[in-house]
């Protein structure tokens, strides 16, 4: 379902995303926040409190407007800055203790603030908040609005990176294309760019498709066709990830394998949408020589991230250091070494990959650089 309202320079979509535990009513637009809390009362229901949460670095103007438009419709609001912390459980425990401290209980709502790791704490803490407490859910960044709602990161522990899975849980997405960097040339953007090619790659030929049309006008920097992309691709990952099929859900994590292991063999010398762009590309090359994927539909992938303006790594990779990273990635999750691999275009499944076949890829991709 979506509906499109047009009023002067502001475009406005709503999209509905069904979620394993829900469903997820995103909207977009440029200039919407601080003017969605009217909307929002006819699915939260009969104003009362609202915690505020933004993490630090929030523009203070766009704090006010939010604060400003709950209280215009009788929510009585206590703002507070998003604790210190990492994305982790003792993080969680923090922002309970804030929830606490606000009174806030199930038939209030938890309005968030911030990127990917303030929004996924945020939804593991008020999944279970009183039983569950309506979370509004304000990306500050491209690549934010498309993961967080969806697919939030899993938490930390001590020592162990994102271990602890959690499912979507917001209620409310509200994307404003006004409200972070949409500039196509910037990190965020080709970050966003490669996200939205994972996503079409795992949802399905249709959604490829239409990607593939809007390319040229997310490449120039077009705010309609970005926001309304982006709007698809929350939709394709929450298919993805509320499927009945194990087999598609596992998919999500395409291009995230590689792009994981080579992060902690290269460190910060490489950006995210290099790092996820590569991952996806040797991914395909993998299926290729498996004789999963066509030649053909491998270089559609590569064309696409290509016009999309996401390049490929340049620093020098030591090959043997990578396999080793790149199995300890999958190990830390599965007793079972198998990488999500392309069986077509709109088509990804988790597949064995043999020993030497591996190493072979990963040399040859590593001389490459």
């Amino acid at each position: 379902m979506s509906e499109e309202e047009t009023t002067g320079e502001v475009l406005k979509q709503r999209q509905w995303v069904a979620l394993r535990g829900g469903s997820l009513d995103v909207r977009g637009g440029k200039g919407i926040c601080g003017h969605f809390a009217r909307d929002l009362r006819t699915a939260i229901g009969k104003p009362h409190d609202c915690a505020l949460l933004s993490e630090a670095g929030t523009p203070s103007e766009l704090v006010e407007a939010v604060h400003r438009d709950f209280s215009d419709q009788g929510y009585t609001v206590h703002a507070h800055q998003m604790p210190d912390g990492a994305c982790d459980l003792a993080q969680v425990e923090r922002l309970d203790r804030v929830l606490a401290e606000s009174g806030i209980t199930a038939d209030d709502a938890v309005v968030v603030l911030g990127g990917l790791e303030t929004l996924s704490v945020a939804s593991f803490a008020c999944s279970s908040w009183c039983g569950g407490v309506s979370l509004v859910e304000v990306p500050l960044d491209a690549p934010s609005a498309i993961v967080a709602a969806p697919t939030p990161r899993a938490l930390d522990l001590p020592g162990l990176s994102r271990v602890v899975s959690q499912e979507g849980s917001a209620r409310f997405s509200i994307v404003d294309v006004g409200a972070f960097e949409t500039n196509p040339a910037s990190e965020e953007m080709r970050h966003a760019f490669a996200l939205m090619v994972a996503a079409a790659m795992c949802d399905g030929n249709k959604a490829l498709e239409h990607l593939w049309d809007a390319a040229d006008d997310l490449a120039s920097g077009n705010e309609q066709v970005i926001m309304r992309q982006i709007l698809d691709s929350v939709k394709s990952r929450g298919r993805v990830a509320a499927s009945t099929a194990a087999s598609t859900r596992q998919s999500i994590v395409y291009g995230t394998e590689l792009a994981r292991a080579l992060a902690s063999v290269v460190g910060p010398a490489v950006p995210a949408s290099v790092l996820l762009a590569d991952g996806m590309r040797f991914a395909a090359r993998l299926a290729v020589a498996t004789d999963a994927l066509s030649v053909d539909d491998m270089f559609t992938q590569d064309e696409l991230l290509e016009r999309l303006g996401v390049g490929t790594t340049e620093v020098p990779v030591d090959p043997d250091e990578l396999v080793a990273a790149l199995r300890a990635e999958r190990f830390r999750r599965s007793r079972r070494f198998m990488l999500a691999l392309p069986r077509s275009l709109g088509r990804v499944r988790l597949s064995i990959v043999d020993d030497d076949l591996l190493a072979e890829h990963v040399a040859a991709w590593c001389s490459s650089r």
